[in-house]
Protein backbone atom coordinates (compact mmCIF):
# COMPACT_ATOMS: atom_id res chain seq x y z
CA UNK A 1 0.00 0.00 0.00
CA UNK A 2 1.29 2.73 -0.80
CA UNK A 3 1.80 6.33 1.70
CA UNK A 4 -0.40 8.85 1.36
CA UNK A 5 2.06 12.22 0.53
CA UNK A 6 2.73 14.15 3.35
CA UNK A 7 1.73 12.04 5.89
CA UNK A 8 4.49 10.96 7.79
CA UNK A 9 4.92 7.22 9.01
CA UNK A 10 5.55 6.41 12.71
CA UNK A 11 9.41 5.17 11.50
CA UNK A 12 9.59 8.73 9.81
CA UNK A 13 8.44 10.45 12.84
CA UNK A 14 10.60 8.57 15.01
CA UNK A 15 13.97 9.46 12.54
CA UNK A 16 13.12 12.51 12.79
CA UNK A 17 12.98 13.22 16.43
CA UNK A 18 14.99 10.62 18.12
CA UNK A 19 17.76 10.17 15.21
CA UNK A 20 16.98 6.37 14.49
CA UNK A 21 14.19 3.73 14.77
CA UNK A 22 16.12 1.04 17.12
CA UNK A 23 13.22 1.10 19.28
CA UNK A 24 15.68 -0.04 22.50
CA UNK A 25 17.26 3.46 21.97
CA UNK A 26 13.97 5.33 22.12
CA UNK A 27 12.58 3.29 24.58
CA UNK A 28 15.97 4.61 27.15
CA UNK A 29 14.60 8.01 26.37
CA UNK A 30 11.34 7.59 26.63
CA UNK A 31 12.21 5.87 30.35
CA UNK A 32 14.33 8.99 31.58
CA UNK A 33 11.71 11.46 30.49
CA UNK A 34 9.19 9.27 32.42
CA UNK A 35 11.03 9.21 35.42
CA UNK A 36 11.79 12.77 35.86
CA UNK A 37 8.14 13.34 35.02
CA UNK A 38 8.19 14.98 31.76
CA UNK A 39 8.15 14.64 28.48
CA UNK A 40 8.51 15.57 24.95
CA UNK A 41 4.99 15.38 22.89
CA UNK A 42 5.51 15.14 19.08
CA UNK A 43 5.39 18.61 18.14
CA UNK A 44 8.81 19.46 20.92
CA UNK A 45 6.13 21.00 23.83
CA UNK A 46 7.11 19.74 27.17
CA UNK A 47 4.02 18.51 28.98
CA UNK A 48 3.95 15.78 31.78
CA UNK A 49 4.07 11.86 30.75
CA UNK A 50 0.39 11.33 30.26
CA UNK A 51 -0.69 14.74 28.90
CA UNK A 52 -0.61 16.83 25.46
CA UNK A 53 0.48 19.97 24.80
CA UNK A 54 -1.33 23.27 24.41
CA UNK A 55 -2.02 22.40 20.40
CA UNK A 56 -3.59 19.17 21.08
CA UNK A 57 -0.76 17.03 20.76
CA UNK A 58 0.10 13.92 23.23
CA UNK A 59 3.17 12.99 24.39
CA UNK A 60 5.38 10.68 22.64
CA UNK A 61 5.02 7.66 25.64
CA UNK A 62 0.68 8.60 24.67
CA UNK A 63 2.09 8.47 20.97
CA UNK A 64 3.79 4.89 21.30
CA UNK A 65 0.75 3.51 23.26
CA UNK A 66 3.12 3.28 26.71
CA UNK A 67 0.06 4.88 28.15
Amino acid sequence: MKQAIGKPTLEDELQQRFGTTDFQEIEATLMEWDNDGICEATDGCIVEPDGTCEHGCPSWLIRLGFI
